[in-house]
């Protein structure tokens, strides 16, 4: 569905099944130069297991209008307009929230989740770490867009199996889909969601705001984008679970789908 927000047209993924009172709602939030695309399963899954599905496009990225926003404060507080737009004039229920994001996205479901606390459920962070630092060759190559950032991106993102072009599925070669995507990003896209990750310094303010709430960080063990140091330090400002996938990289969703699905539904259907 598109709405309009502030004068942005935006474009809310649902799981391709109508929102119903009394379900829980869970917002799916996609990572750097990326789109909703990226939750595609997961969405329809839990869509159809109970829950209203939140999945959109941030500005300027996939079917979303607009311009790239340069924090993931402003990231951030743009999920909270969306929210209240979609509970005020669409007809989603105002339940609690439970917030997954991957990658930039974790950053910003962290970061939403803190600025109202009292409003959210539970967190899933994937492909997460804290903080989230970007090299200079990749910001660089990002800021000229240069097909090397989509380069960089794919060969620390993946495990060496997924490289090889392993995957339960035959003809599906799970790096050449993220560089796909990360290709169709708009010039300038791709490095403004990178400085945002660079920048961001509020983890440790937010793990405050939000003690005592359950939190699960979803990694893989192959992870090179945000290393398993990464992901501890953020397990331990938040006192959170964390679920280890083995024979996988940054990209979760992708190179292991069966257990991501596994790990969110351990977290979202288990009392």
């Amino acid at each position: 569905m598109k709405i309009n927000l502030a004068g942005t047209e935006l474009f809310v993924g649902t799981g391709s099944m109508p929102w119903k009172a009394g379900q829980r709602t869970l917002l799916l939030q996609h990572g750097a130069g990326m789109d909703r695309t990226v939750w595609v399963l997961l969405a329809r899954y839990f869509a159809r297991h109970g829950f209203n599905v939140v999945a959109a496009d941030l500005p300027g990225h996939g079917a979303s209008a607009g311009e790239a926003l340069d924090s993931i404060e402003a990231q951030a507080a743009l999920v909270w307009m969306l929210i209240d737009e979609l509970q005020s004039k669409h007809d989603l229920p105002t339940e609690p929230l439970i917030v997954a994001g991957h990658s930039m996205g974790s950053l910003i479901a962290l970061e939403a989740a803190s600025q109202r606390p009292e409003h959210i459920e539970q967190l899933l962070l994937l492909g997460a770490g804290y903080p989230m630092p970007v090299g200079k060759p990749l910001l660089d190559a990002a800021q000229a867009n240069d097909q090397s950032a989509v380069d960089m991106i794919a060969i620390f993102s993946h495990s060496f199996g997924s490289q090889l072009g392993h995957n339960p599925l035959a003809g599906i070669n799970v790096q050449n889909l993220a560089m796909a995507l990360l290709e169709r990003a708009a010039p300038g896209v791709l490095y403004t969601d990178l400085q945002a990750c660079n920048a961001y310094a509020g983890g440790e303010a937010a793990a405050q705001l939000l003690a005592g709430k359950r939190c699960t960080v979803i990694a893989g063990k192959d992870d090179r984008m945000t290393p398993m140091r990464a992901a501890l330090k953020l397990k331990g400002l938040l006192g959170a679970q964390l679920n280890v996938l083995n024979n996988c990289g940054h990209m979760v969703m992708t190179e292991q789908p069966e257990a991501t699905l596994q790990a969110m539904r351990d977290c979202l259907l288990s009392d």
